[in-house]
């Protein structure tokens, strides 16, 4: 080979590597440039900024969201003031797995949306989004370019809070301090229960101003911890009431026998004006009820009021009641138990079969010597 060809044999692969060079390099920049562009893309696609907005936000950024005048610090939460209370927040909002977010009712505007934050569950903020441009790149990454333009605190009230319904003579820890501040729990059907024996009554706590997770004991009255359960954020004790489907088993827990078909009976016939009686059955029945009580009241304005005048003509058939069944009982003390009732009676309506069925949980007391239907519902 002449020394001419050598030297164009040189210059051009001199050439190529260049070019290879120059492809290479290309190739690299445009690899860096997808990757920001994904990245970008990841960045500003709304969940991850919000995720990002909330756990960013610095111990200065807190101190200017959050009001100080209404943080609450719970005596029972580890921090023992509010300073160190936004600095145990700082740290718990850099969990991002904790923060879950969706779009404010109120938002409408979808290039300033709104939208509620919330940190394990509980509402802490609420953020206002602005779109600083719509952004594409290599025309295949389409996305929002989003700023921060308002934030408003919940985070007031902590990050974690505490409620409970549990039996009076049971205890309430919260990091191993016990919660003294309790209040009677209005309603269900325990409470009702407590007023007429000596079914232990419920009490609630609602502790607010927790920052850390708290950890939660409940102790029952001989100090031993018990096992809880969570119902609709409420933590509650299983007790220990005695359950069975057998009537004998159910009899043998009680004070006394109760015939609980019998009161079923008459109070199916007193629904349909057949209860021998004075108005209608009342009398009869009243025997088997509490003076004042709900169930009282309901019997007496249908044996007194005008409705149960327009029940149809029938008579019954026999026998008349069929299918009994009594299943589930719950024996909550020896005066105090509830019972599914299941029966159907038979009727002769206009010359045609009728059957009129029972499906209700009957709740029994023993009250001055004697059972008493306190109170019934559907099942």
């Amino acid at each position: 080979m002449s020394k001419k060809n050598k030297k164009n044999m040189s210059l051009y692969k001199r050439s190529l590597l260049i070019y290879s060079a120059v492809i290479l390099l290309l190739i690299i920049v445009f690899a860096f440039y997808v990757i920001i562009a994904l990245k970008n893309y990841e960045k500003y696609e709304v969940g991850n900024f919000i995720k990002d907005s909330v756990a960013g936000l610095s111990n200065k950024d807190l101190i200017d969201i959050v009001d100080q005048d209404k943080l609450e610090v719970s005596k029972y939460d580890k921090a023992s003031n509010k300073k160190e209370a936004i600095k145990s927040i700082d740290k718990a909002l850099e969990d991002k797995d904790k923060i879950t977010y969706e779009l404010n009712s109120e938002s409408k505007d979808v290039k300033k949306p709104i939208y509620d934050v919330y940190y394990d569950k509980k509402p802490i903020l609420t953020i206002k989004l602005a779109n600083k441009g719509d952004i594409t790149k290599i025309k295949i990454l389409n996305y929002t370019k989003w700023e921060v333009v308002d934030i408003k605190s919940y985070i007031e009230k902590g990050l974690y809070s505490v409620k409970a319904q549990l039996p009076d003579d049971y205890k309430l820890y919260i990091n191993g301090k016990e919660v003294t501040e309790k209040n009677d729990y209005e309603g269900g059907i325990t409470s009702l229960l407590a007023t007429y024996t000596d079914v232990k009554k419920q009490v609630t706590y609602e502790v607010n101003g927790l920052i850390e997770k708290p950890k939660v004991e409940v102790k029952n009255s001989s100090g031993e911890k018990v096992k809880t359960i969570t119902k609709d954020g409420i933590i509650m004790v299983n007790e220990p009431y005695f359950k069975t489907d057998n009537n004998d088993e159910a009899q043998q827990k009680l004070i006394t026998p109760i015939n609980v078909l019998e009161i079923a009976e008459k109070y199916s016939l007193f629904l349909t004006a057949d209860l021998q009686g004075y108005y209608y059955g009342f009398n009869t029945l009243s025997q088997y009820l509490i003076e004042g009580t709900e169930m009282y009241k309901i019997a007496y304005d249908w044996a007194h009021g005008i409705d149960i005048t327009f029940t149809s003509r029938h008579r019954l058939k026999n026998p008349t009641f069929t299918d009994e069944k009594l299943s589930n009982f719950v024996i909550y003390s020896d005066k105090a138990f509830s019972v599914d009732v299941s029966l159907k009676k038979n009727m002769i309506v206009n010359n045609e079969d009728r059957v009129m069925e029972m499906n209700d949980r009957m709740y029994f007391v023993y009250y001055n010597g004697a059972w008493k239907l306190l109170s019934m519902e559907a099942v």
